[in-house]
């Protein structure tokens, strides 16, 4: 699941996120890649193809799954966040008409949600099972 929405979300910081909202009136016309137009989107794109990377580099070991894992949530954390505050910001406009969002968006704030449950999973599962803090005297 981790592989697979890094991908989506790194494809959909590839394409853009606005369109004209009015297309009868000034035409078919996109925005530019999400990852040129915004922060959030640049942000995704490298944030996404960074927790992939990390995650293929990821060995057995206690001490590599030690090092990813925070690391992981960190970034899909910080990536989903900065995506969420775009998300509440609006579109805005293109060439001076009102803007909306495209399919491309959406999609790439359901995959960053679901990298971050994701990691959050792995994160998880990295813990001892049954670990208890003890009462201290």
């Amino acid at each position: 699941m981790l592989f697979v929405t890094a991908v989506a979300t790194t494809i959909s910081a590839t394409l853009p996120w606005t369109r004209v909202e009015f297309v009868r009136l000034f035409g078919e016309v996109f925005g530019p890649p999400a990852w040129q137009d915004s922060s959030a989107g640049f942000t995704c794109l490298c944030t996404s193809a960074l927790v992939f990377v990390m995650a293929l580099a990821e060995t057995q070991t206690r001490t590599a799954r030690q090092a990813v894992r925070p690391a992981s949530l960190l970034l899909a954390a910080i990536m989903t966040l900065a995506l969420m505050l775009h998300l509440v910001r609006g579109p805005g406009t293109l060439r001076g008409v009102g803007a909306m969002w495209t399919i491309s968006l959406y999609i790439g704030a359901l995959a960053s949600l679901a990298l971050f449950a994701a990691c959050a999973v792995r994160f998880a599962a990295m813990q001892p099972p049954g670990r208890r803090r003890r009462p201290s005297a």
